[in-house]
């Protein structure tokens, strides 16, 4: 249970960074201080929630 609770955690972290990204940043991303294009930050971030998301789902479908 704990386990998915923070997949839960980590995907909304994910979203509000990639929403936060279209509103309050320019042209340039940081991670870990690497400055890049702004899109590829957003597919860094997004490939993130995906991943978090699919062992979301293997881990639900595990208990069922």
């Amino acid at each position: 249970m704990k386990r998915k609770t923070l997949s839960i955690i980590g995907m909304v972290i994910a979203l509000i960074t990639i929403l936060s990204s279209f509103f309050a940043m320019g042209d340039t991303g940081q991670i870990f201080g690497f400055e890049m294009d702004i899109w590829v930050y957003r597919l860094i971030w997004l490939a993130l929630f995906g991943i978090i998301l699919n062992g979301y789902i293997k881990e639900t479908k595990k208990f069922k």
